[in-house]
């Protein structure tokens, strides 16, 4: 069986148990190597790329990734071409969907030849880093409450790829932080 077979074997075992946990849409990629995978949540859009390598089935990475759909809205009339991924996200996962020592566990199941044990891995790994991940940011309220009142603003890149003040402050405006015109001279002066 070709590598590309193998892959769309593991692909749609891992969409089965997706879609039971409410992803709907899903977009298989073979020259990625990759499916991405697409909840929505309200305002929000979850989503989740899971890679396997060039050369076998074993896991490359998964990673989880929130679009809030009221930002991508404001953020178009500013920049009408959204189209490179990484300004349509607005937050990815801080942890990046794990460690490389967790995938190489992961792919230790594949030692045994039963795809369902190795299946059952991924899924414990996307319910462990992407679902939690996705259920503590919930709404623009909690991101606001939780990263960025709680963030050094330092350190967003590290939540808010891209234009990441102009999402901070369609955020913090969104959601009424008291913080807002502190946030807006900082970034003003930083330009």
């Amino acid at each position: 069986m070709s590598i590309l077979n193998q892959h769309k074997k593991i692909f749609s075992l891992v969409q089965v148990e997706l879609e039971k946990l409410g992803f709907t849409e899903f977009v298989y990629e073979p020259h990625f190597y990759s499916l991405d995978a697409t909840k929505k949540f309200g305002d929000l859009t979850y989503n989740l790329t899971f890679q396997l390598l060039s050369k076998s089935i074993s896991l490359g990475y998964v990673y989880g990734f929130i679009l809030v759909n009221p930002v991508n809205k404001i953020l178009k009339q500013f920049i009408p071409d959204l189209s490179d991924n990484n300004e349509l996200i607005t937050l990815k996962n801080h942890i990046n969907g794990g460690k490389q020592e967790d995938f190489k566990k992961i792919n230790e199941h594949l030692k045994t030849q039963k795809t369902g044990d190795y299946i059952m891995a991924i899924m414990d790994h996307i319910k462990k880093i992407d679902l939690s991940f996705f259920n503590k940011y919930p709404t623009i309220e909690t991101i606001n409450q939780e990263i960025i009142d709680k963030v050094p603003e330092e350190d967003y890149f590290e939540w808010f790829p891209g234009e990441l003040n102009f999402k901070v402050l369609i955020i913090m405006k969104l959601g009424n932080n008291l913080k807002y015109d502190a946030f807006k001279n900082w970034a003003l002066n930083a330009y």
